[in-house]
């Protein structure tokens, strides 16, 4: 078509040509054979071209990028280890999830009814009920919840929705701490929705929590000290009372046997006692 007219492609078709096929062999993306992976150059290409552009089955030490032809490095000697284009895997699985819907029943996380929103942080389904408590939770009613019938509207604008949902997960990641709300936040939030708050960067709240924990540490480890003291004394105790036990076996052993021997021999007196009367008094009569 005239790059100069109206893109007469519909929009869906438009964000797939763009976003969601590899610019070398024309193929759709996939999760398998047709899946997106980045290299260092900045370019994505699908599994299957890089395979074979590296030869040998994938295994490589370095090959050419598919799109602009700079060598590159081969992770791991296989292009499978080229890591995977994360934000275009994010946008074939929506799309993936709009035709399903469009086709087939979509099951919402929360119960048996039909999805009707997607939460693009949590990647959860949800029925108008579900999405709509999702939406007000405060744990996650910042949250960005786009429903099926607007991505299938707007497919652009939740792509953009989408993108800054990817940015704010990896780039603005908790860096303060609200300590009005207990709650961790990123810096953007600790300046608009904690204004006001007592709210303190992570690194600041990190450094006040190992001052106070530095005097509990020494005395954990003043105590666990004291304790394996106190455990070598019981122990040097312990054996110290073994010894002195099978002393007291030996002992009574000894005196035992020498109350049994003093019986025996007074006994063989008496019976010597015994017979020496008897024979006496034989000879007399």
């Amino acid at each position: 078509y005239d790059a100069s007219k109206p893109d007469p492609r519909p929009t869906e078709t438009k964000l797939k040509d763009e976003y969601l096929t590899c610019e070398v062999c024309k193929h759709t993306f996939d999760f398998n054979k047709y899946a997106p992976h980045q290299l260092p150059c900045g370019d994505t290409a699908c599994l299957d071209c890089l395979r074979q552009f590296a030869g040998r089955k994938g295994k490589a030490e370095e090959m050419h990028c598919p799109v602009c032809d700079r060598l590159t490095a081969v992770p791991g000697n296989h292009v499978c280890c080229f890591p995977p284009n994360a934000g275009t895997l994010k946008i074939l699985e929506v799309f993936k999830l709009v035709e399903a819907y469009k086709k087939e029943f979509v099951p919402c996380i929360g119960c048996d009814e039909k999805g009707e929103a997607r939460c693009l942080e949590c990647q959860e389904n949800y029925c108008d009920e579900h999405a709509n408590f999702h939406s007000i939770v405060a744990a996650t009613k910042h949250h960005t919840v786009v429903k099926f019938m607007d991505i299938l509207a707007e497919p652009q604008k939740i792509l953009r929705l989408m993108e800054l949902s990817s940015v704010a997960s990896t780039q603005l990641g908790p860096g303060a701490v609200c300590t009005t709300c207990n709650a961790l936040c990123c810096l953007v939030c600790a300046i608009t929705e904690h204004k006001g708050h007592s709210v303190k960067e992570i690194g600041d709240t990190m450094s006040t929590i190992h001052e106070k924990m530095r005097p509990v540490m020494k005395r954990v480890e003043q105590n666990t000290y004291n304790i394996k003291q106190n455990l070598k004394i019981a122990e040097d105790v312990d054996k110290e009372m073994n010894i002195m036990l099978q002393r007291c076996k030996r002992d009574l052993n000894i005196s035992f046997m020498g109350v049994v021997r003093g019986s025996r021999d007074r006994q063989n007196e008496l019976f010597a006692d015994v017979n020496k009367v008897l024979n006496e008094k034989r000879q007399t009569s």
